[in-house]
């Protein structure tokens, strides 16, 4: 690591020429010395301390504790790679409005110091973020500098930035080659959007964009005269959500459901998950959602194959039954069904590890994705970054919202954020925690939490159109004064929703 030419004493010698002089030269591009710009580089300063103490756990023959230095080690030795990658990113980089000094050393040379310093580095951020290493690779390899490409510097460090947690380095390990501006160190807040007041782990912006297909649809049956085809294609096809794992490169509402036998009930490490097998069970329907939604979208009859909460006859009920079906059908049924799914999968991939994203040195980044998607796909982009949301949302995250109002279960009774949302938003935060740790069998109980709190919105919703539309009480003047087909086909909807788990408690 150090070699000859750095010497006996701690800061070596100039003359150096491996891995120890390059962290010296780097911390003082970076500010990362003990003084700043000067003095030992925090880097070989952890290291030395690292160096010494295994030393002294293996002449004590205690092996086993040796392996967290090890990977601390490794850590620290990324950080200069790192650095090198964006100092000649920034050398060579496109013009930046606002950064006089970006681009203002391009060279041969110094485009194929960059070039080398991400091949150094990019196979540990792939293993973290496959589209993070790929942006890396796309801006900074060979030949492009002889093409007249340069690099995208605010991409490249937003790349990079994106896996510090996953690579084990921290904003201040890395730096800044400015103290304002685009080049100013990151600070700890994650690269993207908040959801609903939960910060992710990874980018998921493309998974919570599914809501928009959502909002799309149900805008295609407003109206007059609802425009089936379109909001068919929204569902089957989408268009907002995009996928590099989908057929056509864009995930559907229609494929969290056509999909799910494989992917909730027999070839995933769980399998099969328990709350899917509840609904599999009660319907004898893998594809029970999608066969729902469907058939209320081409006005044609269906029963589940059980024979179970049917027959539906779609293809006689009016427009305001269907449109109800639909577009709840693939909010509460494919989509809340799914978002368990990705909570299921997390377990999976903490327990299994095997992923792209999943090694030692990544603190878990696979099962924390997959985490990260189930709460994308509850709340969805709409809600925005606060907690509370937005009105605008479209997913399970706003029903709680909604429903919280009417049933008095909101914080501050009908007003305030809804308890259910409050509870989540806490699990979400540890099981994300849990998940970096890598401690898979804890998160457990916290996703048997989660799907609990995610049944309450769906009963409150059955009673609440159960209210609107029963049959008249005596002493309750409000029961069955607000009877509309609309609002029989919400309550029959909210009821496929929630009956499974309601059977295998109670037949």
């Amino acid at each position: 690591y150090a070699g000859s030419l750095e010497g006996p004493n701690v800061g070596g010698s100039s003359a150096g020429e491996m891995v120890y002089r390059l962290a010296e030269k780097r911390c003082a591009n970076f500010g990362t010395c003990e003084s700043g710009e000067t003095g030992l580089s925090n880097v070989n300063k952890e290291l030395l301390a690292d160096f010494t103490a295994g030393e002294a756990l293996l002449k004590k023959g205690l092996c086993h504790a040796v392996r967290p230095i090890v990977d601390r080690i490794i850590k620290q030795m990324t950080v200069p790679l790192v650095q090198g990658s964006l100092r000649y990113a920034y050398k060579v980089g496109e013009s930046i409005s606002g950064e006089a000094k970006v681009g203002t050393d391009r060279s041969q040379k110094n485009a194929a110091e960059g070039a080398v310093f991400t091949a150094a580095v990019l196979p540990l951020v792939h293993e973290c973020n496959v589209a993070a290493a790929k942006t890396i690779s796309d801006e900074m390899k060979f030949g492009l500098y002889d093409q007249g490409v340069f690099p995208d510097f605010a991409a490249v460090k937003a790349a990079f930035e994106s896996t510090y947690d996953c690579l084990g380095i921290t904003c201040a390990d890395v730096g800044g080659l400015s103290d304002t501006g685009v080049a100013a160190a990151c600070s700890k807040t994650s690269p993207w959007p908040d959801i609903a007041g939960y910060t992710p782990g990874s980018d998921v912006t493309k998974h919570a964009n599914l809501d928009l297909d959502q909002q799309a649809l149900v805008q295609a049956l407003k109206g007059g005269t609802p425009n089936w085809e379109l909001a068919e294609d929204w569902y089957a096809v989408g268009g907002y959500s995009l996928s590099g794992k989908a057929p056509n490169g864009l995930r559907t509402m229609k494929g969290f459901s056509t999909g799910a036998e494989g992917k909730m009930y027999n070839n995933c490490d769980g399998c099969p998950y328990k709350t899917f097998s509840a609904f599999y069970d009660y319907y004898g329907d893998f594809d029970y959602a999608d066969k729902w939604v469907s058939a209320a979208l081409d006005g044609t009859n269906m029963a589940f194959s059980s024979g179970r909460h049917g027959p539906n006859d779609f293809a006689t009920l009016g427009d305001a039954a269907r449109i109800e079906a639909v577009k709840k059908g693939t909010a509460y049924m494919n989509v809340w069904m799914y978002v368990i799914r990705e909570f299921e999968d997390a377990i999976d991939d903490c327990t299994s590890c095997t992923g792209d994203n999943c090694n030692e040195f990544s603190l878990n980044g696979g099962s924390v994705h997959a985490w990260d998607e189930g709460v994308a796909f509850y709340a969805g982009s709409l809600e925005g970054p606060n907690v509370g949301g937005s009105s605008a949302g479209e997913m399970v995250y706003r029903l709680a919202e909604k429903r919280c109002a009417n049933f008095g279960t909101c914080e501050s009774g009908e007003t305030g954020l809804s308890n259910v949302n409050k509870e989540l938003l806490a699990d979400f935060t540890a099981g994300e925690a849990l998940l970096k740790k890598g401690l898979c069998h804890a998160v457990r109980p916290i996703v048997d939490r989660i799907i609990k709190q995610m049944t309450v919105p769906l009963v409150q919703g059955s009673l609440r159109y159960a209210y609107k539309v029963g049959e008249s009480i005596s002493g309750e003047a409000k029961v069955g004064t607000d009877r509309s087909q609309k609002n029989a086909a919400e309550g029959a909807v909210f009821t496929a929703a929630v009956l499974p788990p309601v059977h295998e408690c109670n037949v």
